[in-house]
């Protein structure tokens, strides 16, 4: 059964015969959404509040449906969701249910900007970007938060600024954009965090006094984790003040006397991940524990590896333009060269990333997300150019095309394929919504890719006996809020420093005036790997994503790499030591963050900690009533990480500000021991 366009199956279980004294079921009513606005980017979680809710409640914002995956039923009273994208202004949200609908009209407002990230310290001087849609950002325009002004102002778009947040106490304030000629305010558009924060997590509530407060969350859920077991300075045999267990709401102060800086605190819990976070100076540490999908570790009633509810792409279609003396059809693709014997004209379409860490898709997925167009005009019907039809996450994005010269690789054959484009096309400021169907999307293709980007590589410090023997790198588009168009012919490999060039980018101007280009560089071992892969394997890898480049053709010096931790004692494979003290060496360039997780089979141990460490303990948890110690015999899997990020102070960290969207360098490698 084909379902019609945004409409979701209640399943089998729905269809019950009442029989022709039944009451029909009353309509749901709908009286508030909480908050009532947020980023057209969607994510945001809200709360609906009515009445005869059901598990089966359908929402959708401004008639875009919200993903079945991210609507959670909590009572009749009350669902939560996650919005989804939506251009800036006030939409109605519709709760339907078995054919009634509830309506609040004007419920929900889309901000025509976001600030990200969107919390900071009371201290200000933090960088943030502000990105819009729509917007019309330009020089001398006037940011102010809670009144006063922004510094440091960069505008590098229409819909793209950044610049300092200046100091101001805890909790949320409005954040205005003034242009003259456009107002533009978000009343709890940032927050100033001081405190114990629940949404970030991390450090926070400046230097320490006596007293530490450590609030323990799931990370699935960010629900409080209580009967967590805390402690302090890798003693687990502590009693309190100096160790203790979680409340109800995830909470435990600990006190002991003459508590002084650096602290070390650890938390863990039956069924749950352990995480130190290592060397700190902060009165508030907010640690995330993943919970384990292990049998004896499920929810009562819900079975280990239950499938979850689906999440729906959109769909677009549309065509691609060339320009020509035919009005009314397709013209011949004349801005790429005529092909040779053996190749052809085609064009790839894609959509835009949300970042550059988005791994590529790959067998179905790839067919799904990617269209390919030929230069043949449609037999019946059509428009003014070449028809495509992808699938596309649901959100702000871009979509655009590269057209060029393919050689034509008959069936079986091992040949590889090679594309080389000429030209491109975007056509901006899409939203997609779960299920919809965006249709008539023109991609006009009249931007060459006639500009190259010179690379300066620098070597990486220092005589590791194992260091990277090959530089790979590759260029992006950044677009701001609709995310990144990555280049897969922009891209560069060597075996050495020196200098490369990155060759057939587009010029930023027309509807790419506001773009920046984005070159994420890497020194590996062997085989090219990014910053997911160090878990997965021993090479040893740096890399630096430069970023803010406002034109294709400035020089760009790839240096500064990070110099690559590595496990000194023990030694890869033997024994971890007595101590139970991990202890590592970083020949050249230091990083700000040091990211060491531990894993074996079922469950995992993360350490947070500064640059400067150089050591890490794995106290004995084995005398902890329902916590599990490192197993004895089994190889222990350790991933070693190090991170370089902007402004960054390693006691006001927080979970969303060490995210892979704020790093600037990484370097790490996979190892193991055994215990």
């Amino acid at each position: 059964m084909t379902l019609p366009p945004e409409r979701v199956d209640a399943g089998a279980d729905a269809r019950v015969d009442a029989g022709p004294d039944a009451r029909p079921m009353p309509a749901p009513t709908l009286v508030g959404v909480q908050p009532g606005h947020g980023s057209f980017l969607g994510g945001t979680e809200v709360t609906l509040r009515g009445s005869n809710f059901t598990e089966d409640a359908v929402v959708r914002f401004g008639g875009n449906l919200v993903q079945p995956r991210y609507t959670t039923f909590v009572d009749r009273n009350r669902i939560t969701v996650r919005t989804p994208a939506g251009r800036a202004g006030e939409v109605d949200v519709e709760v339907e249910i078995a054919g009634r609908t509830g309506t609040l009209p004007r419920g929900y407002r889309y901000d025509s900007f976001y600030v990200d990230p969107p919390l900071g310290p009371t201290t200000g001087g933090a960088r943030v970007s502000v990105h819009g849609l729509g917007t019309h950002f330009r020089d001398g325009m006037r940011v102010t938060f809670d009144g006063a002004p922004c510094t440091g102002l960069m505008v590098t778009g229409p819909e793209l600024l950044s610049c300092l947040t200046p100091a101001h106490p805890d909790g949320r304030v409005e954040v205005a954009l003034d242009n003259q000629d456009e107002q533009l305010s978000i009343t709890d558009g940032y927050t100033y965090a001081d405190s114990a924060d629940s949404v970030g997590g991390g450090l926070s509530g400046g230097t320490l006094a006596g007293s530490i407060t450590v609030t323990v969350l799931d990370a699935m859920s960010g629900d409080p984790v209580p009967s967590a077991f805390v402690f302090l300075n890798n003693e687990p045999g502590a009693v309190p003040p100096s160790a203790g267990q979680t409340s109800a709401r995830g909470q435990v102060t600990l006190s002991p006397p003459m508590l002084r800086p650096p602290v070390t605190v650890t938390a863990s819990e039956r069924c749950h991940t352990t995480t130190t976070i290592q060397s700190f100076d902060a009165r508030n540490a907010t640690i995330y524990l993943q919970p384990l999908m292990i049998p004896g570790c499920g929810s009562p009633g819900m079975p280990m590896g239950m499938p979850q509810r689906p999440v729906y792409p959109a769909t677009i279609s549309g065509e691609l333009v060339w320009t020509g003396s035919n009005e009314f059809g397709p013209n011949p693709w004349s801005n790429i060269p005529e092909p040779r014997e053996g190749f052809r004209r085609v064009a790839y379409v894609w959509v835009s990333r949300p970042d550059i860490f988005t791994a590529d898709p790959t067998g179905a997925a790839l067919a799904q997300q990617r269209d390919q167009v030929l230069e043949i005009v449609p037999a019946t019907g059509g428009g003014r150019g070449y028809p495509f039809q992808l699938q596309a996450r649901p959100a702000a994005v871009a979509v655009y095309a590269l057209a060029g010269l393919e050689n034509v690789v008959p069936a079986g054959s091992m040949t590889p394929v090679r594309f080389t484009p000429w030209v491109m096309g975007v056509a901006r400021s899409v939203l997609g919504a779960p299920r919809a169907t965006i249709e008539n999307v023109v991609i006009d293709m009249n931007i060459p890719l006639d500009h190259e980007t010179p690379l300066e590589v620098a070597p990486l410090e220092g005589t590791d006996v194992d260091a990277p023997d090959q530089f790979h790198a590759s260029a992006f588009i950044d677009l701001g809020g609709e995310g990144v168009m990555p280049m897969p012919h922009a891209t560069v490999t060597g075996l050495d420093s020196g200098a490369y060039r990155l060759s057939g980018l587009p010029a930023f101007n027309r509807n790419l005036a506001d773009a920046r280009l984005t070159i994420h560089a890497r020194l590996a071992s062997g085989a090219v790997t990014g910053p997911t892969a160090f878990q997965d394997t021993p090479a040893p890898c740096t890399g630096l994503v430069l970023s803010g480049i406002t034109s294709p053709d400035e020089t760009v010096r790839v240096r500064g790499w990070l110099g690559i931790p590595r496990m000194t004692a023990p030694t890869a494979g033997a024994r971890l030591p007595t101590d139970r003290t991990v202890r590592v060496a970083i020949e050249g360039s230091s990083p700000d963050l040091l990211l060491f997780t531990m894993q074996w089979a079922g469950s995992s141990w993360q350490h947070i900690a500064p640059g400067a460490e150089r050591t890490f303990q794995y106290p004995d948890l084995s005398s902890l009533m329902g916590l599990s110690d490192l197993p004895s015999g089994s190889p222990l899997n350790l991933s070693l990480v190090g991170l370089r990020l902007n402004g960054f102070d390693f006691n006001r960290f927080t979970y969303t500000t060490i995210g892979q969207q704020y790093w600037s360098a990484y370097a790490g490698r996979g190892t193991y021991l055994t215990r």
